[in-house]
């Protein structure tokens, strides 16, 4: 069997039954060269199952400090970033993960085109490589294998340990969880938060009863006596671009948005809010566009931004705060 030799620490493409050499490469500390990672990928409706034959993922997948559970979280973006691309409004895939030859269920995985996105800019694609595919055609016959050219993710250096820790806050999701009906909205925890915040902040709170989302977000926050900040993320604690989804913000005397120079690829206007409230609509983009919403209050400037942010879903949210009144 031919082998293919990478310095890739994460080469996760064609899909094989078979394992292949794993040499280490002589200076160059957990960098190795190796074949594909074995693994079976079978596509139905919207969704993916993967099924590996470890019963224990959490071994080194290259004698180095990914997991076999790293790398198979990887496949799980780099084909749903590929879908992604290949088909307008996909959405997002479900994956169903299975070790064990499918005898251990691993959970279930929710993961948006925004999300896939994210990451693969982050951590860059390297090398496209044949990845088979079984795709289901349900009762008019047997699933037709296929094998696609998928680029890989370019984990290596220092973003292994970044990997690693976005791995591990990438939970799975229960099928009865957010991401997993038709729900269109979920509610915010006000009680909660409002407990984080309220006497540690001097302006008036506003936040908001609904979020127009289907999936499970996390929130945490930052409070001063000016002002507060509620941000929102894919994993907990999130502190990167990849994981932040956008956040909920007042700020006493904070600097209204500007219109941009003539030129940038950016969007800037007046528009109506609830409650005869006036508002500003500002999106600007550079390797990503960052949108939001604002209204003022008693001299506080009320924000709400979000990454690649459409205008309805940010009124959507300025609105049910505004609805809600100071708390």
């Amino acid at each position: 069997m031919k082998v293919t030799k990478q310095l890739l620490l994460t080469s996760l493409g064609f899909v094989t039954l078979s394992w292949g050499a794993v040499t280490q490469i002589q200076g160059m500390p957990r960098a190795i060269a190796q074949t594909q990672i074995p693994m079976r990928l079978q596509h139905a409706e919207g969704t993916y199952t993967l099924t590996v034959s470890e019963t224990n993922t959490t071994k080194s997948a290259y004698g180095g400090q990914l997991r076999f559970y790293d790398v198979h979280i990887a496949k799980m973006f780099e084909v749903t970033y590929s879908d992604c691309q290949e088909i307008p409004n996909a959405g997002g895939r479900t994956w169903y993960y299975r070790a064990g030859n499918g005898k251990i269920d691993m959970g279930q995985f929710r993961i948006n085109c925004q999300l896939a996105s994210d990451i693969a800019n982050t951590y860059g694609l390297g090398k496209p490589e044949r990845t088979a595919i079984e795709y289901s055609q349900g009762e008019a016959g047997r699933p037709i294998s296929r094998t696609r050219s998928i680029p890989i993710l370019d984990i290596t250096g220092n973003k292994i340990q970044r990997w690693t820790n976005f791995v591990q806050g990438f939970r799975p999701q229960s099928a009865n969880s957010e991401s997993g009906n038709s729900r269109s909205s979920i509610s915010f925890p006000v009680r909660e938060i409002l407990s984080q915040i309220e006497g540690k902040t001097r302006v008036p709170i506003f936040l908001p009863s609904q979020l127009p989302f289907s999936e499970k977000i996390y929130l945490k926050n930052r409070v001063e006596t000016n002002g507060y900040s509620v941000e929102m993320g894919h994993i907990p604690n999130c502190s990167s671009t990849p994981c932040y989804i956008g956040s909920i913000s007042a700020e006493r005397g904070g600097e209204p948005a500007q219109a941009p120079p003539r030129g940038f690829r950016s969007e800037f206007k007046t528009i109506p809010l609830a409650g005869r409230t006036q508002g500003v609509f500002s999106n600007g983009c550079g390797a990503y566009c960052t949108a939001l919403v604002e209204w003022q209050y008693k001299g506080v400037l009320y924000r709400v931004t979000m990454k690649n942010g459409r205008e309805e879903t940010l009124v959507q949210i300025a609105n049910s705060a505004i609805e809600a009144g100071p708390r």
